[in-house]
């Protein structure tokens, strides 16, 4: 029996019409703690659920930045009563709303799966206490202040015309100024000189073509970040 369902990366007020415009069984939407105001939202999520929607959950971590470490966010979450690792804070955030069927997360390893079906099995609706809850605002605000691209690295926006690693750019100018990572300029000048592929892909190379734009689902404003990379990286 085949399942009809959508998955959606727009605003919440279009998102709703599409709910109604067809009797879906199901939908696909972003949503983690540092995106439940983004896209279809908190506000979408539940008006989908009251439909009848299953929903399943896609960037729970948003690209991975949710489960690195970070100084000043694990200050705040050390202060809960139960210890948990970043990852865990994400996808127990999801888990949180009882409105959620199913969450996907991406995986690179076998320790990565076994840690995501653990996190699944202790999971429960409604779990989190209001300091929990607490916490995860104040973490979600850090972020907000030093995050300087909104990337999750899905690679929609790829192959560049030009040649420009456009996530990989965009993930390196994040770590330099969210984990305070002193060697990401380092990674980045060594890592797109074209050591690995042949060719470089520096965001210097940007055409201004506006190609990578038309296919962003977070409707980032591409070119204008990647003359931030130039300047602040390869300076």
């Amino acid at each position: 029996m085949n399942h009809i369902g959508f998955s959606y990366h727009g605003d919440k007020q279009q998102f709703k019409k599409i709910v109604d415009d067809y009797s879906w069984e199901f939908c696909q939407i972003q949503y983690n703690y540092m995106d439940e105001n983004y896209q279809a939202g908190r506000e979408g999520l539940e008006y989908a659920a009251s439909k009848g929607l299953g929903i399943s959950i896609m960037e729970p971590l948003r690209g991975g930045l949710l489960a690195r470490k970070n100084d000043d966010i694990e200050a705040i979450f050390s202060k809960a009563d139960t210890i948990m690792t970043p990852v865990e804070w994400a996808l127990r955030f999801v888990w949180n709303h009882p409105e959620v069927s199913i969450v996907l997360s991406g995986m690179n390893d076998e320790s990565q799966i076994e840690e995501n079906v653990n996190i699944a099995n202790r999971a429960q609706a409604n779990s989190l206490s209001n300091n929990d809850l607490k916490y995860i605002v104040d973490a979600k605000n850090v972020l907000d202040k030093n995050l300087k691209v909104g990337c999750t690295g899905c690679g929609y926006c790829m192959p560049c015309p030009a040649g420009v690693n456009i996530p990989m750019c965009f993930s390196y100018y994040n770590d330099r100024y969210v984990f305070d990572e002193k060697a990401a300029k380092n990674f980045y000048t060594n890592l797109l000189s074209g050591l690995d592929s042949g060719k470089p892909s520096y965001a210097s190379q940007c055409k201004n073509c506006g190609n990578c734009e038309k296919h962003c689902p977070q409707h980032i404003q591409i070119r204008n970040y990647l003359k931030d990379v130039s300047k602040e990286m390869e300076s």
